[in-house]
């Protein structure tokens, strides 16, 4: 199979992820002021155990799969009776998981949204999202993404008109997800040429695959278990609602940097599998730069704008969200180390020991400062287990990674976005003292924010940006 270009596939994502970063900027606001914080809350929890559900009832077999995929993809045969195998295996996992989720939330004050909330279940599992990563086939799923996306936006606008709609925002939110799914059927046939039914491997794939869901499990103790533990802990669901929405802020700039690894994960595996270490250990160092370059100003930027953010953005019922996005904002450094460390080379060259001991260390902490603080400071103290579970993520997995990347590099990768970001805040501050806070206050801090940091880095004449602006100029000179 003929070997996709990088930057193509990131090219494609990032569209997509620009579009999935707008389409919150207008819906987000939105919803919390039609439905108010409590049913905003009461979204986030549901939302959460779905999550739960649906996470664990996988066995981590999204990556998994994409990297199983990544290994085989050039041997036609191999490759059909994988997707077969890893397809029949998602079947499997379905049935189980659907009769325990059914039987859980028959139980439960919130049985409504947990039915309505079931066609996500049943997409998510169905989703073969992973075949088109795992042969770096992204264009398909980047527009099937784009119409559900759009559709759903749209749909928001349409239907949830008042306090008592959150049902229907339920509904919106778990059929497009089902039918997302569905569409991507039509454009398998031109990957997989045959469906095995027969002499299929399927517990092959079972142990390796649990060794990479154990990490994730851990990780979702501190990503889905804090709303959860902040409802039971507070018995404020607001509470919920405040720490869902600084989260929600915080995945816009995360997702353009995120999307590296939907990218990057089945090249990495097809150069582990061929050791070709070198090349590996290139991408790698390419991917932590790249990474760096976006994380640094994002996070400096968020906590520039966030005091003039809320009250517009979110409306003065949320201005408890301030201080808590500006706090979990220093997550997204974190994460976007751990996005390449961990979802990118320790997923792509099978070192699932090292994810394991990373993110169960990391949940077993966060559970810890969760029981301590939240009972005091709610949502806020949720951040700062959020905060020291991510940083100690980062910690373990560059230590096990010092034969490829050593922690001094990333140091020194990091300088000049430091240098650049530390000028752009102080700008963005001063705007902030100047103007009230308002749409046009956020417009012009971003603007210039922009402007001045990579003004930085061209004075600075840092190395990965000067190669990215070359190759834009160049390509601008050849239209």
């Amino acid at each position: 199979m003929k070997k996709k270009s990088l930057t193509k596939n990131y090219i494609y994502n990032s569209i997509y992820q620009v579009f999935a970063i707008i389409v919150p900027l207008i819906t987000t606001p939105y919803i919390a002021k039609v439905l108010l914080p409590d049913n905003v809350g009461i979204h986030s929890y549901v939302n959460s155990v779905v999550t739960l559900f649906t996470t664990i009832g996988l066995l981590g077999l999204s990556n998994y799969s994409v990297r199983e995929i990544a290994y085989t993809k050039s041997n036609r045969d191999k490759l059909d009776k994988t997707f077969s195998e890893l397809y029949f295996l998602r079947i499997i996992f379905f049935l189980i998981t659907f009769t325990i989720y059914f039987i859980y939330s028959y139980n439960t004050e919130y049985f409504l949204y947990y039915m309505l909330y079931s066609f996500t279940v049943v997409g998510t599992f169905f989703d073969i999202a992973w075949l088109f990563q795992g042969v770096e086939e992204l264009g398909v799923t980047v527009v099937r993404s784009f119409i559900i996306k759009l559709i759903s936006t749209i749909s928001i606008f349409v239907f949830v008109r008042s306090i008592n709609d959150l049902w229907i925002l339920v509904l919106i939110y778990s059929l497009t997800t089902f039918f997302g799914s569905l569409v991507l059927y039509f454009s398998a046939k031109k990957i997989i040429k045959k469906v095995y039914l027969k002499d299929l491997n399927i517990k092959r794939h079972v142990i390796p695959n649990i060794k990479l869901f154990l990490p994730q499990v851990a990780t979702l103790i501190y990503c889905q278990f804090d709303k959860i533990m902040i409802n039971d802990l507070t018995n404020e669901v607001a509470q919920v609602g405040f720490y869902n929405q600084a989260e929600k802020i915080i995945k816009i700039p995360l997702t353009l940097i995120t999307s590296l690894s939907t990218v990057m994960l089945p090249r990495i595996s097809e150069e582990f599998i061929n050791k070709n270490i070198n090349n590996l250990k290139q991408l790698v160092s390419n991917a932590f730069r790249f990474s760096l370059l976006l994380a640094i100003p994002l996070t400096l930027g968020i906590i520039s704008v966030a005091g003039g953010l809320i009250p517009w953005f979110l409306g003065e019922k949320y201005l408890e969200v301030t201080p808590i996005l500006m706090l979990i904002s220093i997550t997204v450094i974190f994460i976007s180390i751990s996005n390449v460390s961990g979802a990118q080379y320790l997923t792509a060259t099978n070192n699932t020991k090292v994810l394991t001991i990373s993110y169960l260390i990391s949940a077993v902490i966060n559970l810890i400062l969760n029981f301590i603080f939240i009972r005091y400071y709610g949502a806020v103290g949720a951040t700062i287990g959020t905060i020291t579970a991510e940083f100690l993520v980062v910690f373990i997995q560059l230590k096990a990674m010092k034969d490829i990347i050593k922690v001094k590099d990333i140091f020194k990768f990091s300088k000049n976005y430091i240098y650049a970001g530390l000028v752009m805040t102080l700008t963005c501050f001063s705007l902030y003292y100047i103007i009230r806070p308002s749409i046009l206050l956020t417009l012009l801090q971003i603007s210039i924010g922009i402007i001045v940091y990579f003004s930085m880095l061209f004075i600075l004449k840092d190395d990965m940006f000067n190669r990215y602006f070359n190759r834009f100029i160049n390509k601008f000179k050849s239209i």
